[in-house]
């Protein structure tokens, strides 16, 4: 064999230890793209560093996808941490190695690409089982978080639905407010929201809901 000829070889065989199908396709890494809904000004904090606020993109080793962890924060609120902790195999990209990546020496058949993507930890991602957590696609992951860390204020409490009572005269007037006891049977006496009473005789009264 020309010395030219086992240079070829050389280099393709360093090629394919170096590369295979899951290192290739989709890398050792990935974008974790961190979402806070309705929270345009939380800071996303990772490693003790500011990276985006109300949204953040950060590359993760996918190895580490069962280590990722981040808090989110906001002027006057509580921090919040979140953790991650599953992963899971990137099945095509394992099947990919071990039909593209195996030698045989010696009549021994040698999965050279699966050591690679075990060695580079491109075999990993993350488990869109942990809540939160969607799939863009195999370079993206969503990371979609609940901020509860600021207190809820007069103008986000829930609207509570009061129950109201209404008097219909015979006049066609419409008086709503609170029913209270009639100083007699022929009375009919409610309370206005500014806090004034009116008492009606029971014959200039139309209906009572």
């Amino acid at each position: 064999m020309s010395k030219i000829l086992m240079r070829i070889v050389l280099v393709l065989a360093i090629s394919a230890l170096l590369y295979s199908c899951a290192t290739i396709c989709g890398g050792s890494k990935y974008n974790a793209q961190v979402l806070v809904p309705n929270k345009p000004t939380a800071e996303v904090v990772y490693k003790g560093e500011v990276v985006g606020s109300g949204s953040a993109v950060i590359m993760m080793k996918r190895k580490d996808a069962n280590k990722f962890s981040f808090t989110v924060r906001e002027k006057g609120c509580e921090p919040q941490t979140y953790n991650y902790a599953s992963r899971t195999f990137r099945g095509w990209a394992l099947a990919g190695t071990l039909l593209s990546w195996t030698g045989v020496a010696a009549g021994v058949y040698i999965p050279w690409g699966l050591g690679v993507d075990l060695a580079t930890g491109a075999l990993w991602k993350p488990s869109v089982a942990e809540k939160g957590i969607v799939k863009v696609n195999s370079k993206n992951f969503k990371y979609v978080v609940n901020y509860t860390g600021c207190p809820v204020t007069n103008e986000d409490a829930p609207v509570v639905d009061v129950k109201v009572d209404i008097v219909y005269l015979k006049n066609g007037s419409v008086i709503k407010g609170t029913l209270m006891e009639p100083d007699s049977a022929s009375q009919v006496k409610i309370k206005v929201r500014d806090g004034s009473i009116f008492v009606f005789k029971l014959d200039e009264v139309l209906k009572v809901e």
